[in-house]
């Protein structure tokens, strides 16, 4: 237990509540499935599970996303100094035929091919202290390392043509799985306590005037627990003060 010290479980949340609610054991797993479902909520604010894969590179120039896929955070390829360096997020890649093995003799237009020059002429943006430069590879000074879209439907990652590594980088959010043991952040007990208090309250049968106002003043309680839980998580540091000053700095500068 001792790598889980600054977390709870949530079967220790789950109990907590049973007791203040004066509820017994046999509403334990109607109890927990309501807990669950306040972890996803609070998860994609807070303290989902980031995880960084390597994956393999498809025939037809797409990756399979992880099963478990949320949401990306940073989607590329490798420095030499084990940094990812970012693709471009390009909205004009289709998603028509993204499954098939001839998905790229599919999506091109002979006549168009030669259109656009991704390599020379987009996203220069990134000034460097004396001129701007391609924002793509700094600080290893490589060259446009391409572009992707997400197919979430699919469940695949489209690569453009002209992407020639034999791997994709991924940092992306991981949603929980059940049957397994979940942990929190100690800080936000009182927040998902307040979930299920809402929740369980909403549950209820017969609802008068009286209940309904308790149900709305619940609902507020959770969101106020739940500002003041992240708060907690992630308190304001002076060194993130300090860089975020110098990015003010820079982008004045730049502009």
């Amino acid at each position: 237990m001792s790598k889980h010290l600054p977390y709870i479980s949530l079967d220790s949340v789950v109990l907590d509540y049973l007791n203040e609610a004066e509820y017994s054991n046999n509403k334990y797993f109607r109890i927990w499935h309501i807990a669950y479902r306040g972890l996803e909520n609070l998860g994609l604010d807070a303290f989902y599970q980031v995880k960084s894969v390597k994956l393999p590179i498809n025939s037809n120039l797409t990756v399979q996303l992880p099963a478990d896929f949320v949401q990306w955070s940073k989607v590329g390829v490798l420095n030499e100094v084990g940094e990812i360096i970012p693709l471009y997020y390009n909205d004009k890649l289709t998603t028509y035929a993204d499954l098939l093995p001839d998905r790229l003799s599919k999506t091109e237009d002979a006549a168009l091919f030669n259109i656009n020059d991704w390599g020379s002429s987009t996203w220069c943006n990134y000034w460097n202290g004396s001129s701007y430069a391609n924002i793509y590879g700094v600080p290893s000074g490589a060259p446009f390392v391409g572009s992707f879209k997400i197919d979430t439907a699919n469940g695949v990652i489209l690569l453009n043509e002209t992407f020639t590594y034999e791997y994709l980088m991924i940092e992306y959010v991981a949603s929980p799985k059940e049957g397994e043991e979940y942990y929190l952040p100690v800080q936000f007990r009182e927040a998902l306590i307040s979930w299920i208090r809402w929740k369980d309250a909403i549950s209820t049968n017969v609802k008068t005037h009286v209940q309904n106002s308790s149900i709305g003043m619940r609902r507020k309680d959770f969101y106020n627990d739940r500002k003041n839980a992240i708060a907690q998580w992630k308190p304001t540091r002076q060194s993130e003060i300090y860089q975020a000053h110098q990015e003010m700095t820079r982008i004045a500068i730049k502009s």
